[in-house]
Protein backbone atom coordinates (compact mmCIF):
# COMPACT_ATOMS: atom_id res chain seq x y z
CA UNK A 1 0.00 0.00 0.00
CA UNK A 2 1.33 3.35 -1.21
CA UNK A 3 2.17 5.40 1.87
CA UNK A 4 2.00 9.07 2.31
CA UNK A 5 4.61 12.20 2.99
CA UNK A 6 3.41 15.64 3.60
CA UNK A 7 6.82 18.04 3.20
CA UNK A 8 5.94 21.69 4.89
CA UNK A 9 8.91 23.29 3.02
CA UNK A 10 10.77 22.50 -0.12
CA UNK A 11 13.89 24.06 0.02
CA UNK A 12 16.99 22.54 -1.63
CA UNK A 13 17.32 19.64 1.43
CA UNK A 14 13.81 18.55 1.15
CA UNK A 15 13.95 19.16 -3.06
CA UNK A 16 16.80 16.63 -2.97
CA UNK A 17 15.44 14.30 -0.34
CA UNK A 18 12.12 14.34 -1.59
CA UNK A 19 13.36 14.19 -5.30
CA UNK A 20 15.77 10.98 -4.28
CA UNK A 21 12.89 9.37 -2.97
CA UNK A 22 11.00 9.37 -6.41
CA UNK A 23 13.72 8.64 -8.16
CA UNK A 24 14.47 5.50 -6.32
CA UNK A 25 10.88 4.44 -6.95
CA UNK A 26 10.03 4.62 -3.21
CA UNK A 27 6.12 3.29 -2.62
CA UNK A 28 4.93 6.87 -1.33
CA UNK A 29 2.80 9.71 -2.59
CA UNK A 30 3.94 13.19 -1.86
CA UNK A 31 2.39 16.60 -0.98
CA UNK A 32 3.76 19.67 -0.94
CA UNK A 33 3.26 23.44 1.01
CA UNK A 34 5.04 26.35 0.60
CA UNK A 35 3.42 29.44 1.97
CA UNK A 36 4.05 31.24 -2.01
CA UNK A 37 3.18 28.08 -3.54
CA UNK A 38 5.82 28.18 -6.14
CA UNK A 39 8.37 25.93 -5.36
CA UNK A 40 5.54 23.37 -4.25
CA UNK A 41 4.22 23.72 -7.37
CA UNK A 42 7.74 23.04 -8.97
CA UNK A 43 8.42 20.21 -6.84
CA UNK A 44 5.41 18.76 -7.23
CA UNK A 45 5.42 18.62 -11.33
CA UNK A 46 8.54 16.66 -10.95
CA UNK A 47 6.94 14.11 -8.34
CA UNK A 48 3.72 13.99 -9.63
CA UNK A 49 2.19 15.17 -6.07
CA UNK A 50 -0.25 17.56 -4.82
CA UNK A 51 -0.04 20.72 -3.94
CA UNK A 52 -1.02 21.76 -0.07
CA UNK A 53 -2.66 25.40 -0.85
CA UNK A 54 -3.71 25.75 3.06
CA UNK A 55 -2.76 25.33 6.69
CA UNK A 56 -6.54 25.14 7.51
CA UNK A 57 -7.07 21.40 6.54
CA UNK A 58 -3.87 18.90 6.54
CA UNK A 59 -4.70 15.59 5.21
CA UNK A 60 -4.02 12.66 6.85
CA UNK A 61 -0.15 11.23 6.37
CA UNK A 62 2.23 8.72 7.33
CA UNK A 63 4.92 10.94 6.88
CA UNK A 64 5.26 14.61 7.56
CA UNK A 65 8.55 16.36 6.85
CA UNK A 66 9.43 19.79 8.40
CA UNK A 67 11.38 21.49 6.37
CA UNK A 68 10.87 25.01 6.97
CA UNK A 69 13.76 27.39 8.39
CA UNK A 70 14.18 26.76 12.10
CA UNK A 71 13.52 30.01 12.84
CA UNK A 72 10.13 29.93 11.59
CA UNK A 73 9.27 26.41 13.40
CA UNK A 74 7.37 27.72 16.02
CA UNK A 75 5.09 29.70 13.53
CA UNK A 76 4.62 26.66 11.85
CA UNK A 77 3.57 24.71 14.91
CA UNK A 78 1.20 27.33 15.98
CA UNK A 79 -0.68 26.52 12.49
CA UNK A 80 -0.54 22.97 12.07
CA UNK A 81 -0.28 21.27 15.94
CA UNK A 82 -4.14 20.02 16.53
CA UNK A 83 -3.95 18.87 12.78
CA UNK A 84 -1.47 16.08 12.51
CA UNK A 85 -2.45 12.32 13.05
CA UNK A 86 -0.73 11.52 16.54
CA UNK A 87 0.31 8.33 15.13
CA UNK A 88 2.44 9.85 11.84
CA UNK A 89 6.00 10.05 12.07
CA UNK A 90 7.90 13.57 11.72
CA UNK A 91 10.73 14.00 10.13
CA UNK A 92 12.72 16.73 10.53
CA UNK A 93 15.57 17.95 8.85
CA UNK A 94 16.07 21.34 10.91
CA UNK A 95 19.43 21.87 12.14
CA UNK A 96 19.90 22.06 15.72
CA UNK A 97 16.30 21.33 16.33
CA UNK A 98 15.85 18.47 18.75
CA UNK A 99 13.42 15.86 19.17
CA UNK A 100 12.00 16.96 22.19
CA UNK A 101 11.53 20.39 20.98
CA UNK A 102 9.42 19.09 17.67
CA UNK A 103 7.24 17.01 20.42
CA UNK A 104 6.90 19.46 22.63
CA UNK A 105 5.99 22.16 19.36
CA UNK A 106 3.70 19.70 17.52
CA UNK A 107 2.26 17.45 19.51
CA UNK A 108 3.31 14.34 17.74
CA UNK A 109 5.80 12.09 19.76
CA UNK A 110 6.88 9.91 16.82
CA UNK A 111 10.24 11.58 15.41
CA UNK A 112 12.86 11.11 13.03
CA UNK A 113 15.39 13.78 13.00
CA UNK A 114 17.89 13.56 10.55
CA UNK A 115 21.03 15.44 9.18
CA UNK A 116 21.48 15.47 5.56
CA UNK A 117 24.48 16.83 3.29
CA UNK A 118 24.27 18.46 -0.25
CA UNK A 119 25.93 15.71 -1.83
CA UNK A 120 21.97 13.66 -1.89
CA UNK A 121 21.66 16.12 -4.54
CA UNK A 122 23.01 14.16 -6.60
CA UNK A 123 22.40 10.49 -5.03
CA UNK A 124 26.03 10.20 -3.33
CA UNK A 125 24.60 12.23 0.24
CA UNK A 126 24.99 11.01 3.94
CA UNK A 127 22.14 11.23 5.84
CA UNK A 128 22.32 10.62 9.83
CA UNK A 129 19.37 9.15 11.90
CA UNK A 130 18.34 9.85 15.23
CA UNK A 131 14.96 8.37 16.15
CA UNK A 132 12.56 8.96 19.16
CA UNK A 133 12.03 5.98 21.45
CA UNK A 134 8.51 5.99 20.19
CA UNK A 135 9.45 4.60 16.84
CA UNK A 136 8.92 1.18 16.20
CA UNK A 137 12.07 -1.41 15.32
CA UNK A 138 9.90 -1.86 12.62
CA UNK A 139 8.97 1.68 11.56
CA UNK A 140 12.89 2.68 11.73
CA UNK A 141 13.54 -0.07 9.68
CA UNK A 142 11.50 0.80 6.78
CA UNK A 143 12.57 4.43 6.87
CA UNK A 144 16.31 3.63 6.77
CA UNK A 145 15.67 1.34 4.12
CA UNK A 146 13.78 4.18 2.34
CA UNK A 147 16.62 6.20 2.49
CA UNK A 148 19.36 4.10 1.61
CA UNK A 149 18.01 4.17 -1.62
CA UNK A 150 19.28 7.01 -2.43
CA UNK A 151 22.18 7.53 0.43
CA UNK A 152 24.19 6.16 2.62
CA UNK A 153 22.32 6.17 5.68
CA UNK A 154 23.69 6.03 9.25
CA UNK A 155 21.67 5.17 12.73
CA UNK A 156 22.81 7.01 16.07
CA UNK A 157 21.28 5.69 19.25
CA UNK A 158 21.91 9.54 21.28
CA UNK A 159 21.16 12.76 20.10
CA UNK A 160 23.85 14.28 21.22
CA UNK A 161 25.93 12.19 19.06
CA UNK A 162 23.52 14.16 16.09
CA UNK A 163 25.44 17.17 17.64
CA UNK A 164 28.97 15.58 17.31
CA UNK A 165 28.79 14.93 13.55
CA UNK A 166 26.73 17.64 11.99
CA UNK A 167 30.13 19.68 11.97
CA UNK A 168 31.42 16.53 10.08
CA UNK A 169 28.94 14.99 7.46
CA UNK A 170 26.73 18.13 7.51
CA UNK A 171 28.96 21.01 7.13
CA UNK A 172 32.02 18.16 5.35
CA UNK A 173 31.18 19.13 1.68
CA UNK A 174 32.23 23.03 2.64
CA UNK A 175 34.96 22.28 3.92
CA UNK A 176 35.97 20.40 0.59
CA UNK A 177 34.34 23.18 -1.78
CA UNK A 178 36.61 25.90 0.26
CA UNK A 179 40.00 23.50 -0.04
CA UNK A 180 39.15 23.01 -3.88
CA UNK A 181 38.23 26.99 -4.59
CA UNK A 182 41.92 27.39 -3.10
CA UNK A 183 43.44 25.18 -5.14
CA UNK A 184 41.98 26.32 -8.07
CA UNK A 185 42.75 30.19 -7.34
CA UNK A 186 46.24 28.94 -6.57
CA UNK A 187 46.52 27.43 -10.13
CA UNK A 188 44.85 30.31 -11.65
CA UNK A 189 47.37 33.03 -10.14
CA UNK A 190 50.10 30.21 -12.09
CA UNK A 191 49.08 31.15 -15.05
CA UNK A 192 46.81 28.24 -15.83
CA UNK A 193 43.44 28.97 -17.79
CA UNK A 194 40.54 29.27 -15.39
CA UNK A 195 38.84 26.71 -17.21
CA UNK A 196 41.28 23.94 -16.98
CA UNK A 197 42.23 24.43 -13.15
CA UNK A 198 38.64 24.29 -12.51
CA UNK A 199 37.98 21.13 -13.91
CA UNK A 200 41.29 19.55 -13.11
CA UNK A 201 40.38 20.10 -9.26
CA UNK A 202 36.97 18.46 -9.63
CA UNK A 203 38.76 15.83 -10.85
CA UNK A 204 41.23 15.37 -8.36
CA UNK A 205 38.54 15.65 -5.63
CA UNK A 206 36.07 13.32 -7.52
CA UNK A 207 39.31 10.88 -8.56
CA UNK A 208 40.21 11.16 -4.81
CA UNK A 209 37.29 10.66 -3.17
CA UNK A 210 36.12 7.35 -5.47
CA UNK A 211 39.30 5.83 -4.41
CA UNK A 212 39.12 6.11 -1.27
CA UNK A 213 35.74 4.59 -1.37
CA UNK A 214 37.01 1.47 -3.72
CA UNK A 215 40.38 0.80 -1.30
CA UNK A 216 40.74 -1.06 1.85
CA UNK A 217 43.38 1.34 2.44
CA UNK A 218 43.35 3.53 5.46
CA UNK A 219 43.66 7.75 4.51
CA UNK A 220 46.87 8.15 5.88
CA UNK A 221 48.24 4.65 3.76
CA UNK A 222 46.79 6.45 0.61
CA UNK A 223 48.15 9.79 1.66
CA UNK A 224 51.30 7.75 1.91
CA UNK A 225 51.07 6.32 -1.69
CA UNK A 226 51.04 9.96 -3.25
CA UNK A 227 53.89 10.97 -1.16
CA UNK A 228 57.79 10.16 -1.66
CA UNK A 229 60.64 11.04 0.74
CA UNK A 230 61.57 15.07 -0.56
CA UNK A 231 59.28 15.13 -3.32
CA UNK A 232 56.53 17.11 -4.73
CA UNK A 233 54.23 16.63 -2.07
CA UNK A 234 56.74 16.25 0.45
CA UNK A 235 57.34 19.18 0.77
CA UNK A 236 53.50 20.76 0.33
CA UNK A 237 52.77 17.87 3.54
CA UNK A 238 55.45 19.68 5.46
CA UNK A 239 54.44 22.86 5.35
CA UNK A 240 51.11 22.10 6.49
CA UNK A 241 52.58 20.27 9.60
CA UNK A 242 55.07 23.36 10.30
CA UNK A 243 51.63 25.35 10.27
CA UNK A 244 49.83 23.02 12.28
CA UNK A 245 47.18 21.97 9.98
CA UNK A 246 45.86 19.16 11.72
CA UNK A 247 45.32 22.18 15.29
CA UNK A 248 43.46 23.68 12.81
CA UNK A 249 41.65 21.89 11.40
CA UNK A 250 40.37 20.48 14.89
CA UNK A 251 39.59 23.99 16.45
CA UNK A 252 37.45 24.64 13.28
CA UNK A 253 35.51 21.32 14.06
CA UNK A 254 35.23 22.17 17.81
CA UNK A 255 34.06 25.44 16.42
CA UNK A 256 31.50 23.81 14.28
CA UNK A 257 30.40 21.14 17.65
CA UNK A 258 30.29 24.21 20.19
CA UNK A 259 27.68 25.92 17.76
CA UNK A 260 25.40 22.89 17.06
CA UNK A 261 24.97 22.79 21.11
CA UNK A 262 23.95 26.11 21.36
CA UNK A 263 21.60 25.76 18.79
CA UNK A 264 20.34 22.89 20.11
CA UNK A 265 19.85 24.60 23.36
CA UNK A 266 17.99 27.42 21.54
CA UNK A 267 15.67 24.90 20.33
Amino acid sequence: MTKTLLSFGCGNMANAIIQGLYNSQADLSYTLFTPSQTKAVSLSQIVAGEVLTSLNKIPSSNYFMISCKPQQLEELAKDIKSKLNEDSIIISILAGTTVETLQKLLGVQKVLRVMPNTPILVGAGVNAFYFSKEVSKSERQELIELFSKFSKVFTFESELEIDKITGFSGSGPAYLFEFSRLLTEKMISMGIEEQIATDMIKWTIYGSAKLQLDSNDSSERLRENVTSKNGVTYEALEVFKQMDFKNMVDNALDAAYNRSIELSKQN
